[in-house]
């Protein structure tokens, strides 16, 4: 496997309680706010639903709903500069705000709709109901989209047996975070490797 500099695994639980340098996430520099991240990935034989979408058998919110329930998952604080934070809380809010735009567009769409009789208001109302659309194609491209590429991203692992947690590769990171981390994890397995050592070292002669 390639090492790459802009990823790193960690922990499930490390994510969860927030085990990181502070070195923000994003940038590399010193961090000053820590924000909350959920991961999920979805295993590969679940896009076989995928085709049922295809030949017309499923729905979207059915395929939508097995999805989430089969997707790993995993979530935690990751530290960022307020920069960083600002920029992801930007994306999120025009990202999801095109959300309730779309119900704005469909609702006045269907009281404009109640007068079809007149070809203008029929034009009205299918231009509303096409940019309602529009604001959900929107929301959908910004939250599996944008978001993801403007922010970490992650990779969950499916937990091997035998283990008690399961890895997530984070992504997209910024090499200094990831650096440091890595360094995190060298230091505690020397510390832990010396513990094991002392641990079997043979007492001296007559020590009993």
């Amino acid at each position: 496997m390639i090492s790459r500099p802009d990823r790193v695994q960690v922990w499930a639980s490390q994510l969860a309680a927030n085990d990181f340098p502070p070195v923000c996430a994003m940038t590399g520099a010193p961090a000053e706010v820590w924000r909350k991240f959920r991961f999920a990935t979805v295993p590969r034989w679940a896009y076989a639903f995928f085709a049922l979408l295809c030949t017309g058998i499923g729905f979207v919110p059915v395929f939508i709903i097995i999805m989430a329930i089969v997707s790993r998952r995993a979530g935690g604080y990751l530290p960022l500069t307020r920069g960083s934070q600002r920029r992801l809380r930007l994306v999120s809010l025009l990202s999801v705000g095109l959300l309730p735009l779309m119900f704005v567009f469909w609702i006045v769409g269907a009281v404009v709709s109640s007068n079809l009789h007149d070809n203008t208001w029929s034009t009205i109302a299918g231009v509303l109901f096409f940019l309602g659309l529009l604001s959900f194609l929107g929301f959908i491209v910004g939250v599996t989209v944008l978001r993801p590429l403007v922010g970490p991203g992650a990779k969950v692992m499916e937990q091997v047996p035998g283990q008690f947690d399961r890895l997530v590769e984070l992504r997209r990171v910024h090499p200094a975070f990831a650096a440091a981390v890595t360094q995190v994890h060298e230091a505690r397995a020397a510390q832990y490797a010396s513990q094991q050592a002392a641990a079997y070292v043979p007492l001296p002669p007559g020590s009993n």
